[in-house]
Parts: C-alpha cells; sequence; structure tokens
C-alpha cells in the first residue's frame, strides 16, 4: 500500500515570506527560519486533512485588519509516494 507525503519546500516557504513580509503587521524580517517552518507545518497539517495547501493570517496580524488566506503554489509543494505495511 503507498501513501503520499506533502510537504513544503524551499519554494514553498519563500512564497509563505513574501506573504507575510507583505501582510503580517511585523513584516518579512520578523520571521527567522523556525518561525517560517512553523507556518509550513501549518499548510503541511491541512494538506493532510484532505484541504489545500494554506496558511491564514488571524486579523489582528494583518496590515490589512481582515483574516487573510494564502494558498502555497504546486511548486511550493513536494510529494513523496512511499510504500507503507498494512
Amino acid at each position: 500500500m503507498q501513501a503520499t507525503i506533502q510537504t513544503v519546500n524551499a519554494t514553498g516557504l519563500q512564497e509563505i515570506h513574501t506573504f507575510l513580509a507583505e501582510n503580517h503587521r511585523l513584516g518579512g524580517d520578523h520571521f527567522n527560519p523556525a518561525m517560517l517552518r512553523a507556518w509550513a507545518a501549518q499548510a503541511e497539517h491541512h494538506i493532510a486533512q484532505g484541504n489545500g495547501a494554506s496558511i491564514e493570517l488571524d486579523a489582528r496580524d494583518s496590515v490589512h485588519g481582515v483574516t487573510q488566506v494564502f494558498d502555497i503554489s504546486e511548486a511550493g509543494i513536494d510529494t513523496e509516494h512511499v510504500e507503507i505495511e498494512e
């Protein structure tokens, strides 16, 4: 039996950084690699639940004052098919 594992890659991390730089009230320089990886983990969790690769920026953290959802592009996601034991 096979399982599909999808993870955010370097392109996806850059997309997240760009989104946060443009939309987060603290700006892009605030986020270090570990923080960006945490945002990527949120997107990976959404994928695992059968949803798209997205992150959500709360209204209180947005420069626009509204909740924003960002979808990571297909280029920002790596897909691996692995064999698992039943």
